[in-house]
């Protein structure tokens, strides 16, 4: 009888005679997954650098990287714009300036899940930068 596909394993009557073989250990595929890890992690809201304070953030802490005050309403867990007086607690007083350092009680430092590795800082290369691309960059510096 002629076959009308070529794979193997169409017609029943081969599929049955072969003998089951395993396969050799060389011919299991080893599957590319890589575990992913998480790490919780405080970050600047101007400059995005990671912010590496032992403890809790108090009054006068300063970002090292801008300089931008750390203990203020862009920097809480609480901020939201769309909430009243811009806060998810309940504040009597608005406070007028965000990005201030402020006394605020209920100030809770914004931490961010981030996967490791993963990062605000671009990676430096160490290959040396084309003078024609380093007269563009320099035209939008500030």
């Amino acid at each position: 009888m002629p076959r009308k596909y070529s794979q193997s394993g169409y017609m029943d009557s081969e599929r049955d005679n072969k003998p089951a073989s395993r396969p050799e250990k060389s011919e299991f595929k080893v599957s590319g997954r890589v575990e992913t890890k998480f790490n919780l992690v405080t970050r600047c809201n101007n400059c995005a650098a990671e912010i590496q304070v032992a403890g809790q953030i108090q009054v006068i802490d300063r970002c090292k990287n801008c300089g931008n005050d750390l203990h203020s309403c862009r920097n809480c867990r609480n901020f939201d714009p769309s909430a009243r007086n811009e806060c998810v607690k309940p504040v009597e007083a608005r406070v007028t300036s965000k990005n201030k350092n402020n006394f605020c009680a209920f100030f809770e430092a914004k931490t961010l899940i981030e996967k490791q590795g993963s990062g605000a800082a671009p990676a430096v290369s160490s290959r040396p930068v084309d003078p024609h691309r380093q007269a563009f960059l320099d035209l939008f510096k500030s």
